[in-house]
């Protein structure tokens, strides 16, 4: 009973962003958000292990979801600022 209960409180949220939506729809796009977390080993004695975060591509509804539940705030706080170009090289 909880359970229905969660579910639909989440549905409601849901339809604020995406009037339209049925719970088959909203579990469906929630489940098609996902990241990988890559991790690699260290190059030579020093050094952390170097990571890669990958995420999936999200359609406009899954990104509206992600915003209306917080989901950026479950993502490291590196993760939420978007790199774009060649990393830098240690000397």
């Amino acid at each position: 009973m909880l359970g229905v209960s969660l579910l639909n409180d989440v549905h409601t949220h849901a339809k604020r962003v995406c009037p339209q939506i049925t719970i088959e729809q909203m579990k469906a796009e929630l489940a098609g958000i996902y990241e990988f977390v890559l991790l690699y080993p260290p190059q030579g004695d020093k050094g952390p292990a170097r990571t890669a975060t990958v995420q999936g591509k999200q359609t406009l509804t899954q990104v509206l979801l992600a915003e209306a539940f917080g989901l950026q705030t479950l993502t490291p706080a590196r993760a939420r600022k978007a790199r774009v170009g060649k990393t830098r090289r240690r000397s």
